[in-house]
């Protein structure tokens, strides 16, 4: 695997070269125009705000200097443009496939829906990486997303290996934990509260950026890849898994090499549902009622190592909730009803047939066979 190595202009931060290019970019900050940039101490108001608009002003940087990276980089093949760098024409909505969305950042959708996004995009002659920036010194959640993004690249791109680039600053925990696939690089902590302070009180100006785009920086609706279909590829596994001639839910379809990369994208998949009246076998306390009588069942992935059925229920009163049962015991989460679940949720409500309804005794012998995967 080849490692890019991390210049020492990138390394130290040395906005020499690219930092008048960072007041091209747009932020909101009109709640940090009385922000004290010159007094910032724990307990500080605003300070949330202050480190989200440091960590945004972090990814600009670094992807201005991958800019002049991928420029001097023969291997680099390929470097996907965004933020002020991308065409005008560029600046559209699309229903799926890669695009830039509104925020000027690289994203796959599928149905309007944003399936993941990508703080950049690059190639090589043989591999296709992406690129995540952070300033946040617990790495954990960062490296959960990886799966995601690394999955649906393989989809998109099924004859390039798919490699990741994480940049993160000196100090941050969790390195050794990021998968083989990734390369890291270490920056100094980015200090610069004089740039801060000036890009919030400092309108955009047109000061153009200095940059030649030759043929390897590319549009992002201009890549050529596998067309992916969100919901279509949620039905295909609901359907196949129940299709097998004499099995109720076919787990050992679940166990190939595909559909493990789908739990990457998805983390559940959806193999049917059960009535309230045979849930409460399970629960026999459980009073919540679901409209039209269906508790959605899926295998979710829980983590690396571990899988379980979890089922959501949407309430006659349109609440979306996750369950999960663990010795006897319900746990409940609230879903947010903007967020991708609730709309898969009513995506699967309207293709699920009356034979695909499971009872509590598969559901109890599943169970018991997924919890032995390995």
């Amino acid at each position: 695997m080849h490692h890019f190595k991390i210049t020492d202009e990138i390394h130290n931060l040395n906005l020499d070269n690219i930092r008048e290019n960072l007041f091209n970019y747009s932020y909101r900050t009109k709640n940090l125009k009385n922000f004290d940039f010159d007094n910032i101490a724990e307990g500080t108001p605003l300070l949330a705000s202050y480190s989200s608009f440091k960590g945004e002003v972090y990814e600009n940087i670094i992807f201005e200097f991958l800019l002049y990276y991928a420029s001097n980089e023969p291997l680099i093949t390929r470097f996907v443009l965004k933020g002020p760098h991308q065409s005008a024409n560029n600046k559209f909505a699309v229903k799926s496939g890669m695009t830039i969305d509104k925020s000027d950042q690289i994203v796959y959708k599928s149905a309007y829906k944003d399936i993941t996004e990508y703080d950049a995009l690059f190639f090589t002659k043989d591999s296709v990486y992406f690129v995540e920036m952070s300033i946040t010194k617990k790495t954990a959640s960062l490296n959960k997303r990886l799966n995601k993004k690394h999955a649906l690249l393989k989809i998109l791109f099924p004859s390039l290996t798919v490699r990741a680039l994480v940049v993160l600053t000196k100090g941050s925990v969790g390195i050794s934990k990021f998968p083989e696939y990734s390369t890291i690089w270490l920056t100094k902590d980015f200090e610069d509260d004089m740039t801060l302070k000036e890009l919030v009180h400092k309108k955009n100006h047109a000061s153009r950026i200095h940059a030649s785009y030759g043929k390897k920086f590319v549009e992002a609706k201009n890549l050529n890849y596998a067309k992916f279909g969100y919901f279509q590829t949620l039905e295909w596994i609901l359907l196949k898994s129940r299709s097998h001639s004499n099995l109720v839910v076919d787990l050992n379809f679940f166990k190939s090499k595909k559909v493990q990369l789908y739990f990457d994208i998805f983390s559940k998949l959806y193999i049917g549902f059960i009535t309230i009246n045979d849930f409460k076998t399970l629960l026999p306390d459980f009073d919540k009622e679901a409209k039209d009588d269906r508790i959605f069942v899926t295998i979710e992935k829980i983590n690396r190592k571990s899988y379980d059925i979890v089922y959501y229920i949407k309430e006659k009163s349109g609440k979306l909730k996750r369950l999960s049962i663990s010795k006897n015991e319900l746990a409940t989460k609230d879903k947010d009803l903007e967020g991708f679940t609730n709309v898969e949720v009513r995506f699967v409500s309207k293709i699920l047939v009356e034979d695909q309804v499971l009872t509590p005794k598969t559901l109890f012998n599943l169970q018991k066979n997924i919890q032995k995967w390995k």
